[in-house]
């Protein structure tokens, strides 16, 4: 077990959620000061802490051990659930949901489909990724299809996908402040959300 390469991928992963050192602490349920002495590779952590941070944010244990370089791990529903509320928890991105659960009669055909779609708007101002993320999204679908039809090897889409991932990498996300409401703000916030609403869907 190399003790210095797990304290610095933990020092990675924290740098990337763009938390410090206190409160990433809190998250996995230790102090600042031991935080430290893993990061700067004075102490190994415990199973437990390792198990807590590798199902807390989705993250290989391999990757974190410095066994792999591949860094997130999905195994379960459960994980791509919580890359969505992580996903929706970020500031500079914004997606919406479509459902298509009402089909004629209750039955699929070939015009009728249930399913479900994320959608990016490019041009939302708000939200400053969401233009780069329909870029990659796009290219995705493109070196995607390449792929399966058998035009793209394997080896040449891996390559594509960690030279996307790198690019990437580049641009910094934060996560979303939302401020503590009482309930009398709350109600408030949210009569004003219904009557703005209402008043949308009159035009």
């Amino acid at each position: 077990m190399d003790i210095a390469t797990m304290g610095q991928r933990i020092k990675l992963l924290r740098s990337q959620l763009k938390l410090n050192q206190t409160t990433f602490a809190e998250s996995i349920g230790i102090t600042q000061s031991t935080l430290s002495s893993y990061e700067n590779g004075n102490a190994v952590p415990s199973t437990d802490v390792l198990l807590t941070i590798a199902t807390k944010y989705c993250i290989s244990l391999d990757w974190l051990f410095g066994l792999s370089a591949e860094k997130n791990n999905i195994s379960t529903m459960g994980d791509v659930a919580r890359i969505l509320f992580q996903l929706d928890e970020i500031k500079e991105l914004r997606f919406e949901l479509e459902i298509n659960d009402h089909l004629p009669n209750d039955i699929e055909d070939n015009e009728n489909h249930w399913y479900t779609a994320i959608k990016f708007y490019g041009n939302d101002k708000e939200h400053t990724e969401n233009a780069d993320m329909c870029e990659f999204l796009s290219s995705f679908e493109e070196n995607r299809n390449g792929f399966e039809s058998y035009f793209t090897s394997k080896e040449m889409y891996d390559i594509w996908k960690r030279e996307k991932a790198d690019a990437y990498s580049q641009i910094s996300l934060h996560k979303k402040v939302y401020p503590k409401l009482d309930s009398m703000t709350r109600t408030k916030l949210r009569n004003e959300y219904l009557e703005k609403q209402f008043k949308n869907n009159k035009k």
